[in-house]
Formats: C-alpha cells, structure tokens, sequence
C-alpha cells in the first residue's frame, strides 16, 4: 500500500526524500519550487541528480509533484496564460528528467506525473474556459515530450474555481490530443465539499468517477477531512478524523478495492509541524492496517 504525505523541499530539493525516510513513508508530494512565485527558469541538472542521488539509498516508491498555486490556465490575458503553462512545463520537465535517471540507475520509484489547479473563471465563459484549459495542456505536452503526465487535480469549486466535478475534468481531458499523458488527482475534501457524499453515497461517488474518469486515470488520492459541510465549496483540509467525514469515512477510503493501488497522500494541518506530522502519519496507517 502507498502511503504518504506533502513534504517540504526547503533547503534543497533532496530534503524532501530526507523527510520520507524520517517518517517511514512511501509516497511524497512536492513542489520543487516555492508555490507563491512563478517557475519560469528549469530546475538545474545538477539540483536533479542530488535529488536522485539521494533517492538511491531510500525506500521511496511514488512522487507526486503539485504544480505552483498561481497556475491558471482559464486566463484571457497572455501573460497570466504563458506564465501558468511555464509553471507546468518547469515541472514537467523536472519529472521528465528525474525520471530518467531513475531509470537509469534502476531504481525502484515512480514520478506519478505533475498534479495542478485547473484555474478560475474569469473572462471567458464556461465552454470557452474549458477550452482555454485543453488548448494550455496541450502546448504544455508538445514543449515538453516525454511521458510524464499532467494531473488534473478535483476541486472544492469555490467561487468560479473549476474542476469541481468529474465531469468537468473529463472534458478538460477530451480537448487534449494525447489524451494518455493526461490523468487526474482525487481530492476526498474538495469532491465533499463539491457534492459528492463519501459519507451516506461512497459506492455512488466511486461508481461515477469510475465512469467519469476511469479509474486507471486516478494516479493520487489527497486523503483529507473535510471542516466544512457536504456541497459547502469552502476549501478547508481537517486533519484525518476531526471534521465531516470521520475517523468510520475515511477507513473505509482507505480500504476500498478499488483505491488498492493507488497512492494516498496527506494534505491535512497536522502537517505543519513536525510533532503533529508524525502523529497524523500514524493515524494514516493504524486506519489503514
């Protein structure tokens, strides 16, 4: 089973493994970048292959990079637009690159693919913001060849925030012509607070993303309570068992056949500190045994 959690990559990239190993996880994510600035530069070779270097002598199976938090690709204006896609292509790249050099030492550890942010409505319309969506994955996907993917990650839907329900995200998916290197990131708090019931429906709301989807194409799960209640829109992550879904909820996540092989990754406030972290990755597994 892969279990894990978001991990800070202060101080060096590498760190991120360092911190893995600390707390006897298989499964990171990370942001190579920090996630208020834009990525414009690539990261450099040789930040990579410390990186790797330290990924040879650890027990880490899946990384899960999350893309820059000012990633919009619904955006009119050509600057915000071209600055989302760099953002993505920076990562992606990234990913390309430590890849294969985990393939070429042969190491036991899988890059799952960048995961972002849709973006916001704002000067387009709906058909036109989707639209706008495709048109950026696909500029990002011919930049950078390869085989790493883009993951579009479920949102709570504040606002005019979109990918609030599998069904937005399938079309956002349909406007890309490699449609393989295109996959999704489940998240357990935005999908409640978007409508869809883990709580009293969970056979219904893995039936639909199935469906919606594929559940081939779900390639993360951000295992997360929720502090607000079911079709709320609020974005607010509750550590695991003290918010609407409950400690019965999110085993029975964790336990689902269909999530078997798919990696679990925390993004809970208990991860703030280094106490709270460890204390919260041990609920994560005792739930999980």
């Amino acid at each position: 089973m892969y279990l894990g959690a978001h991990v800070s990559t202060a101080g060096g990239i590498e760190n991120a493994i360092k911190t893995a190993d600390k707390y006897n996880i298989n499964t990171i994510q990370m942001m190579p970048t920090p996630p208020m600035r834009w990525a414009i530069k690539l990261i450099p070779q040789e930040n990579i292959e410390k990186f790797v270097e330290q990924l040879k002598t650890s027990n880490l199976k899946k990384i899960l990079l999350h893309g820059i938090y000012l990633t919009n690709l619904a955006r009119k204006d050509k600057k915000l637009f071209h600055l989302s896609k760099m953002g993505l292509v920076i990562y992606l790249d990234f990913a390309e690159r430590v890849g294969e050099l985990i393939e070429k030492n042969n190491i036991d550890c899988e890059i799952l693919g960048v995961c972002f942010h849709p973006g916001s409505q704002k000067e387009l319309s709906y058909e036109d913001s989707i639209e706008r969506i495709s048109y950026g994955m696909n500029w990002v996907l011919e930049k950078v060849e390869g085989k790493q993917k883009l993951l579009i990650e479920t949102t709570a839907g504040t606002g005019k925030n979109l990918g609030r329900s599998f069904t937005e995200l399938k079309l956002m998916r349909e406007g890309v012509e490699d449609k393989k290197r295109v996959g999704f990131v489940m998240d357990t708090q935005h999908t409640y607070v978007a409508g869809y019931d883990w709580v009293n429906e969970m056979d219904s709301v893995i039936e639909d993303m199935d469906r919606e989807l594929g559940m081939s194409n779900v390639k993360a799960i951000h295992l997360n309570d929720s502090l607000t209640k079911l079709s709320s829109n609020k974005d607010r992550h509750a550590n695991l068992g003290e918010g609407e879904l409950g400690i019965k909820t999110v085993k029975k996540i964790l336990h689902r056949k269909e999530f078997k092989n798919i990696p679990f990754i925390l993004e809970t406030p208990a991860l703030k500190t280094n106490d709270t972290m460890e204390e919260e990755i041990k609920m994560m597994k005792k739930l999980a045994k």
